[in-house]
């Protein structure tokens, strides 16, 4: 059985006294900014859990619940905004009062800390952004976080997620079912999210597998964003082939739009020619009427909002116990991008 890190032992390892450990991970006292990070580093690699669900999250009383924000890339923000809006109003229904945090780029986990801190906030619900420094402390502190859609720290922190394994099967499967028997996989490099790229992608190979097919690195598309004129030649060097592709799973529908272009650049119409699905969105704003209509495995934010809640209330109740995850399916949404295989 694995041996739990304690206070002590974070102590040795950084050289300092566990009272000091103590403060620093509950955002008290007077110690210097090096002392301070290298501690909250060897946490965070050592694995230190404090009892991060201690009674006092049951007994704490607060009023302020904060909504953290943060995308790297502005086509995002229309993605997720509606979950800030929904938490919004559900922690107004609940009787908090919501504060809605925009974390620049700049920001330290510790000036974060301090500000959250500052603000006497009681819980905080994190939106596509997460820092597990920042996460640790505010737990630390006997501020519960809960993860809203990122998947990269699911194993450290409650979470609440869309199944994109699942998600990118169904709609490969989807594909399959149209009668497709070439079918390519085209994503973007996300950095920040490798855990998304890869099971977004496991979920289309697994698809792939089951019903016997292949999917040659021929028919593989990725690239850097964006970097259309990269795409474009590598979409031209697929359709040059003997047998391309007559359909594309694409990691998500603002990917997705590019390859359509791509596609029309070279004569190739969507869903005459090739049929096209995002196995993740909807990021692209489908109220705009001149946004090309894609299909999608749709992320049901509303629901996940409301999970989102639900677990943190079960965590303000019932203190104690293992990390949670909990995964909303992804339901297909037709907007006529795909069509039967003619060929």
């Amino acid at each position: 059985m694995e041996q739990r890190i304690t206070l002590k032992d974070l102590a040795q390892a950084a050289g300092v006294s566990v009272a000091a450990v103590s403060m620093i991970l509950a955002g008290k006292g007077k110690i210097s900014a090096p002392v301070a990070e290298r501690v909250r580093n060897l946490a965070t690699e050592l694995g230190y859990k404090n009892n991060l669900r201690s009674p006092k999250l049951l007994t704490r009383r607060f009023k302020y619940v904060s909504i953290l924000q943060r995308e790297d890339f502005p086509y995002l923000w229309n993605f997720s905004q509606p979950f800030a809006t929904w938490l919004e109003e559900q922690v107004i229904q609940k009787g908090y009062y919501p504060i809605i945090l925009h974390i620049p780029p700049t920001a330290t986990s510790t000036s974060v800390f301090k500000e959250i801190t500052g603000a006497r906030i009681g819980a905080v619900f994190a939106i596509h952004y997460a820092d597990p420094v920042l996460f640790s402390e505010l737990e630390a502190a006997g501020i519960p976080v809960i993860i809203v859609n990122n998947s990269e720290y699911q194993t450290r922190f409650f979470s609440v997620l869309a199944d994109e394994v699942q998600g990118s099967c169904e709609a490969t499967m989807h594909l399959i079912d149209l009668g497709h028997r070439r079918i390519g996989y085209a994503d973007y490099l996300r950095p920040n999210y490798p855990t998304l790229v890869n099971d977004r992608f496991f979920g289309f190979r697994k698809a792939i597998s089951e019903n016997n097919l292949e999917s040659p690195d021929g028919y593989r598309v990725e690239v850097n964003l964006p970097d259309f004129d990269t795409l474009l030649g590598r979409i031209g060097e697929i359709y040059r082939q003997p047998s391309p592709p007559t359909a594309f799973a694409v990691h998500d529908d603002y990917f997705a739009a590019y390859i359509l272009e791509a596609l029309n650049r070279i004569g190739k119409q969507v869903p005459r020619d090739v049929s096209l699905i995002a196995t993740g969105g909807d990021v692209l704003d489908y109220r705009v009427p001149f946004i090309r209509k894609i299909d999608t495995m749709q992320i049901d934010q509303r629901l996940m909002v409301s999970m989102a809640w639900n677990l943190l209330e079960a965590r303000l109740q019932q203190p104690g116990g293992p990390i949670q995850v909990l995964k909303t399916r992804m339901p297909y949404i037709d907007r006529g991008s795909c069509r039967f295989d003619m060929d």
